[in-house]
């Protein structure tokens, strides 16, 4: 088996506290451990002392859920009246990644978007409440389509495509760095609803349709003031648009999160001088702003920042000069509204200055580097920002310790963070001075320097393939810190003072400061209500999690809140009631109302709410909502209808469908048919499999995939002619199966109070973006979860989607796979074996040995060809261990597979030096035939060639 995951790799065979040599289902001498619903946010450190309600998790001993919340009955399984169910393959039916539920489930609070439903041409229907406009066809744009601006403004569409804003959702760094939007709270801002809508200076909430446009012109420009119903722009525009876009508070609805308006407001150069973010970000063009139209001055929609090279010129000034016997550069932020370089934890802007004697060689070197750590697990420490401000000059000051030589002096624009100083794409040089100098006194002053930090990736692998974003969480630098102070008092200020701390970038103080406000309960409750509008999402969120925390105390007034004036405060609210699974008249009252309010966001989340709650008697108002002007309501109705197995809604369900513009629209309403047991959707899932962008072609495979359990080997990320023959062969599959027997029936047992939990310890297992792990922590997260079995399948699955060069937390995660044994696991692993990081790689080929499964092998094929190029080349990672044991744990997962022909590899590796090598070869070859034919791998040589040749006939 593959060995260790801290980078050496041990091909000794697996062995089992039950004595088994390969990975199975653990019976019940294993138990479970209790999981406990801690109050940490995903990724924080664990706390003690403060839990959320307890989670009793019989789980593998019992073969059952953990406990739901009192009162909370078993979900039974639902079939089509007279149809049986087919059997799921395996030991539970497929489940979806945290992405696609993201986009799917209603078990998320992930809120939709309001408009661009279309119905056919020459409908005369009345669009329904909220004025949300109707594309004419599939051939036209809708009004909150960017493209439908581009007729009359096509400059201004083009600048837009190709900005930052216009490419938020597409951009391959932006999802390598959030884990394929995997992240959730990352998506909010890059495929937002207009911030208009959401309230300006409030991150917005997500939508979830017309994903590839990113930010779109009616993400900044809509107005809750006007009808888009009958929108058609032209002469309209000039009062169709909200008219405080491009003022600093609506920029900070996201750019807030990354300290900017903060920065501005403090800012001589910023506020104090009556600059905006406009002046610098949108430089005003001479030209018409629609076509035919006058020339005039118009701001350009480029939106130039810290890739852009002249835009970053304009911000500093530099000089680098002798001043005695000590060399002195000074760095001005002199022309920028916020600090520089602004941004989190990627940016930095680095001062290097190396003193060289007359024979050239070094004698001192300095480095001072300027940038904001963010977030960082120092205890109760705040990292210290680095960044310049606005208006403020820094000098870096090198003593000079020889008579004579030579200064060299570099400034470096990293984009990411601590990229080697002259990376060709990544790091910028700005500045470079050489000043010779002689006569000078020799200093005895030390050299300060900030450490010299090299990049550090698994097996040496390629910054771009690791997450350029994530290179300061693979070297975590030390770092400067001031303390934070945690109130320990009850009163109404240190209540305020305890919920101001869940926006400090520093989680031990969040947990201390979630801790005291649960220990103060019922006092704290009015404040937190407050919190749950709050314009950051570690603030409601964290607010969240003591209001479930605190529990029935906090009822009324949490109930009271889904009747609040403030849309957040009401968002949230029912967010709650849905993880606290209260479904009582206080309750499912004022969500049946919010089904018919005028928002679509109180609409959509309730319609969420209410199939989570598995409120049955809400079914006909969820059925009116198919008919919902907005596609997301439309979208958030039928997913509910199918949670409640509400089967008279598929032919409305199917008619939405028919009406529906956007593919990720049609993708929801395809799942819901297929879960409510209707076939009609499946051809629009198997036709997303083809869809061109990467991210939402995932999705509609997993879409795919929880409804059938059939995935013949298709990987949504790999080449397209792969995709294409795994294409033809779902369609072949579908053509002799397509019937409602075919659909794979909704897990009776799904419990997502186990399944959140299990994504916690996914997110501490192997070590995350706030910090490393340890192996007994490890140990006991990897116990822990296997112990969970089914229900940390999704969690785990979900866990590969972290970039690259997590690569301990990856091949962590394909090993309790392999432990656990799920038939479910089989596509993110054999998508795995493409992982640049080969004992990654390697880990996913020996949990894919358990599963057994044929539709793996051409995946499977593709690694070991893999693996051969790189044994040709002498270039098969140390940290992966010698190729041939490499080759034999590959062949004998084909073998187990049924690939019959992976026996010669296995009797080639009979002969091989390496013994771990031979001894995976005589297991595999014992296990599938029932013999050794007298082979003993610790045999001489001569033995082992005697015996091996037994294994040719």
């Amino acid at each position: 088996m593959v060995g260790s995951v801290d980078g050496r790799v041990d091909f000794t065979v697996a062995r089992y506290p039950c004595g088994a040599t390969r990975p199975h289902t653990p019976g019940p001498s294993r138990g479970c451990r209790k999981a406990v619903r801690d109050m940490d946010l995903p990724g924080a450190p664990p706390r003690s002392g403060v839990t959320e309600p307890k989670l009793r998790c019989t789980l593998r001993s019992t073969g059952k859920p953990p406990d739901r919340p009192a009162g909370r009955p078993p979900r039974p399984a639902r079939q089509l009246q007279g149809l049986a169910p087919r059997p799921p393959v395996g030991s539970s039916p497929p489940m979806m990644s945290p992405l696609a539920r993201t986009l799917l489930f209603t078990t998320l609070p992930a809120l939709p978007f309001l408009l661009g439903y279309a119905l056919p041409d020459g409908s005369t229907d009345p669009p329904a409440r909220g004025a949300a406009p109707r594309a004419q066809s599939r051939g036209h744009h809708d009004v909150m389509e960017s493209a439908f601006c581009a007729r009359c403004h096509p400059a201004i569409y083009a600048e837009h495509e190709q900005s930052t804003h216009g490419r938020a959702f597409t951009d391959a760094e932006v999802r390598l760095a959030t884990a394929r939007f995997d992240l959730r709270d990352c998506i909010i801002c890059h495929t937002p609803r207009p911030i208009f809508e959401t309230g300006v200076g409030l991150n917005p909430t997500r939508r979830h349709y017309g994903l590839e446009e990113g930010i779109t012109c009616m993400t900044c420009h809509w107005s809750p003031d006007h009808d888009y119903a009958a929108f058609r722009g032209g002469a309209e525009c000039r009062g169709a648009f909200a008219p405080d876009v491009g003022t600093v508070e609506a920029c900070a609805s996201c750019h807030r999160n990354h300290g900017t308006p903060y920065q501005w407001e403090r800012s001589p150069r910023g506020k104090a001088a009556g600059r905006v973010c406009t002046d610098c970000h949108m430089a005003e063009a001479l030209r018409p702003v629609a076509v035919g139209g006058p020339v005039r001055e118009v701001r350009r929609h480029v939106f130039p920042g810290s890739r852009t090279e002249s835009h970053v010129r304009r911000a500093y000034s530099y000089e680098a000069q002798l001043d005695g016997n000590a060399a002195v550069i000074t760095i001005v932020n002199r022309g920028a509204g916020h600090n520089f370089p602004t941004e989190l934890k990627q940016r930095s802007l680095e001062s290097l200055v190396v003193v060289r004697d007359l024979a050239g060689v070094e004698v001192a070197r300095s480095r001072m580097v300027f940038r904001d750590p963010y977030k960082r697990p120092y205890g109760l420490a705040l990292p210290v920002n680095t960044q310049i401000p606005s208006g403020e000059t820094r000098t870096h000051r090198v003593p000079l310790p020889v008579a004579a030589g030579t200064v060299e002096t570099t400034l470096f624009y990293k984009l990411y963070y601590p990229i080697d100083d002259y990376h060709p794409d990544l790091s910028r040089v700005y500045e470079s001075r050489t000043i010779p100098f002689q006569g000078v006194t020799p200093s005895e002053e030390p050299v300060v320097s900030d450490p010299e930090l090299h990049v550090v990736t698994p097996e040496g692998i390629a910054p771009e393939l690791s997450s350029p974003a994530n290179l300061v969480d693979y070297a975590r630098p030390a770092i400067g810190t001031v303390d934070v102070d945690v109130p320990t008092g009850d009163s109404p200020a240190d209540i305020a003072a305890l919920i101001q701390l869940f926006q400090f970038p520093v989680p031990e103080a969040n947990g201390m400061a979630r801790e005291r406000l649960v220990a103060i309960g019922v006092p704290a409750v009015p404040a937190l209500i407050e919190a749950l509008g709050s314009w950051d999402n570690k603030t409601y969120n964290q607010a969240m999690a003591v209001l479930a925390a605190i529990g029935n105390p906090a009822r009324t007034a949490i109930a009271a809140a889904l009747d609040s004036d403030q849309l957040y405060v009401r968002l949230h609210a029912r967010e709650l009631v849905a993880r606290l699974y209260w479904r009582e008249s206080d309750v499912e009252g004022p969500l049946a109302r919010a089904l018919e309010a005028p928002a679509a966001l109180d609409r959509a989340s309730a319609a969420d709410v209410i199939g989570r709650l598995e409120m049955s008697a809400q079914a006909k108002a969820l059925r009116a909502l198919l008919a919902d002007a907005d596609p997301d309501v439309v979208r958030a109705g039928a997913l509910a209808l199918a949670e409640l197995g509400v089967e008279d809604a598929i032919p409305g369900i199917e008619a939405a469908l028919a009406r529906a513009h956007y593919a990720e629209t049609q993708r929801d309403l395809a799942y819901a048919l297929a879960r409510l047991g209707s076939p009609a959707g499946v051809p629009v899932l198997l036709a997303g499999l083809d869809h061109a962008d990467d991210l939402i072609r995932e999705s509609y495979f997993e879409a795919f995939f929880a409804v059938t359990a059939v995935h013949e080997g298709y990987e949504p990320l790999a080449p397209r002619p792969q995709r294409l023959d795994a294409i033809a062969a779902l369609s072949a599959w579908w053509s002799r199966a397509g019937s409602a027997d075919a659909l794979v029936p909704p897990d009776p047992l799904r419990d997502p109070i186990a399944e959140a939990h299990a994504r916690k310890l996914v997110a501490r297992l192997g070590g995350n973006d706030l910090g490393p792990s340890g192996s007994d922590a490890d140990r006991e997260l990897e116990e822990e979860l296997v112990a969970m079995g089914r229900y940390a399948v999704p969690a785990l699955v979900s866990g590969l989607k972290y970039p690259p060069g997590f690569g301990s937390k990856r091949a962590l995660v394909c090993k309790t796979l392999g432990q656990i044994g799920d038939p479910r696991s089989a596509p993110a692993l054999a998508a795995t074996l493409r992982d640049p990081v080969v004992s990654v790689a390697a880990w996913a080929v020996w949990a894919l040995e358990g599963l057994a499964d044929p539709a793996t092998l051409p995946a499977l094929a593709r690694y070991e060809q893999r693996l051969r190029t790189l044994m040709a080349k002498g270039t098969v990672p140390a940290a992966a261990g010698p190729g041939a044991r490499l080759l034999a744990q590959v062949a004998r997962s084909r073998l187990a597979a049924g690939d019959t022909a992976a026996r010669h590899t296995l009797v080639a590796a009979l002969l091989s030096e390496d013994g771990y090598a031979r001894e995976i070869a005589i297991e595999a070859l014992r296990r599938h035939f029932g013999e050794d034919r007298g082979y003993d791998a610790t045999a001489d040589a001569a033995a082992r060639r005697a015996a091996a040749e037994r294994w040719t006939d």
